[in-house]
């Protein structure tokens, strides 16, 4: 890769030895994808769920480090500040209501470390899938660097900012830098559509455009599906089809014609592009993604869960106003997760007080999913879910093999009112 002076200088260890192999590894990373230079990036959105999870990104790797190691790294780290906008993605438990996760004490004392290392490192330690709808909200054009791949796909295809599908190392890598390797989707060329999506059917619920995502990124794999005969969606309903199309596969985002930035039409989402694939989402293939997400009756759950990824405001206040004056069926949880701005502001509104009125919680900081696969915890019983996000529905059951439900917010509210064990 061609380098600047200051980049080489970082390489060769003139910036202390973090950035000196933060730069090593964006290096290789970006030789092996095959880009020429590196790209300024302003926004980095990476994991940071405990200080030692962040010390294995460096040397000594794959070792079990000694609690000094973590301590002296933890040091060197603080007296950096990040170059990039950096905000963190979910996985520790509530800070607040971490026992009522089964958080275990030496999980929140990790969780508080980490907050005040990433304060005194200038990041966001935010932990949340949503960073574009309450903390880092990218622009049309900026060059990002992403881990979290709703996120992502929502930023390159509701905003045309730009960012690949990058892990954990490379986001925080590229924070620390404000660089990220020039491939992939920042360049124009690989922003093009590559299979297309007719929808013939009406898009009511929100859990349709999961549905109708899942159908997109089946067929489209790590390609970029182009809608068309698709209206304007909410937020809320872009954010669901972003998050279902990277279920079964790894596109890194999407085009609705007439709609998204870079497609005011067909000509423009392809380009030079001839589809792969051209496939029909009707009223029949609809169901049949409902069915197959679907393996336990509407009835009889342990779990309802709201908020992956995580629930904005308007999401919060419609489970508030389905859960008003009712009360959460005995042996059934109903959990909402958000990001801490929001449940402050659903507090502040008093749709939080609501919600915890009918026996259920309005939960912040983490992802029932990543939290209970990575920590150390006591698990509420997932036996049964239901659920109106299918990111979280074939999550569950991959992770927890978890019988679910998957049906619009409406239903699954109803179904913790009446469907306890």
């Amino acid at each position: 890769m061609r380098l600047t002076e200051e980049q080489r200088e970082i390489l060769e260890g003139k910036e202390g030895e973090i950035l000196q192999q933060a730069m090593i590894d964006l290096v290789k990373y970006g030789t092996a994808m095959g880009a020429e230079e590196f790209v300024p990036v302003s926004s980095a959105h990476t994991f940071f769920m405990s200080p030692e999870s962040i010390a294995q990104y460096f040397p000594p790797r794959r070792v079990q480090l000694t609690e000094r190691q973590v301590a002296e790294f933890c040091e060197k780290l603080c007296r950096l500040q990040v170059t990039a906008k950096t905000t963190v993605n979910p996985g520790p438990a509530d800070l607040e209501k971490w026992r009522q996760m089964g958080a275990t004490e030496a999980t929140y004392r990790s969780l508080k470390q980490a907050a005040e290392i990433s304060r005194r490192c200038g990041m966001l330690t935010n932990w949340t899938c949503i960073p574009h709808l309450v903390d880092n909200t990218p622009v049309l054009g900026e060059h990002c660097s992403w881990s979290e791949s709703s996120a992502l796909i929502y930023a390159n295809s509701i905003t045309a900012a730009r960012t690949n599908r990058e892990g954990g190392h490379a986001s925080f890598f590229s924070g620390l830098l404000g660089l990220a390797p020039k491939y992939g989707l920042h360049l124009d060329e690989n922003r093009k559509g590559t299979h297309l999506i007719d929808v013939q059917c009406t898009m009511e619920k929100r859990s349709d455009w999961g549905a109708l995502g899942y159908f997109a990124g089946e067929k489209a794999g790590d390609g970029i599906p182009v809608f068309i005969n698709l209206r304007r969606p909410t937020v809320e309903e872009a954010k669901q089809l972003g998050a279902a199309i990277n279920v079964p596969g790894g596109a890194p985002m999407f085009h609705i014609v007439g709609v998204t930035p870079e497609a005011p039409t067909m000509e423009a989402a392809f380009g030079r592009n001839e589809p792969i694939g051209r496939y029909l989402f009707d009223a029949s293939v609809k169901k049949r993604v409902y069915d197959r997400a679907n393996n336990q009756p509407e009835g009889k759950v342990n779990m309802v869960f709201f908020g992956c990824p995580h629930a904005t405001l308007y999401e919060v206040k419609e489970i508030s106003r389905l859960l008003d004056g009712r009360r959460v069926a005995k042996g059934t949880k109903l959990w909402v997760m958000a990001a801490h701005p929001i449940r402050a502001s659903a507090e502040r509104l008093g749709y939080a007080q609501i919600i915890e009125e009918s026996g259920a919680e309005l939960l912040a900081d983490g992802c029932l999913l990543t939290y209970y696969v990575y920590f150390d915890s006591q698990r509420p019983n997932l036996e049964r879910v239901a659920t109106d996000s299918l990111k979280h529905a074939l999550g569950v059951r991959r992770s927890f093999g978890s019988k679910v439900f998957f049906g619009d917010t409406e239903r699954c509210v109803q179904v913790a009112i009446e469907g306890g064990v």
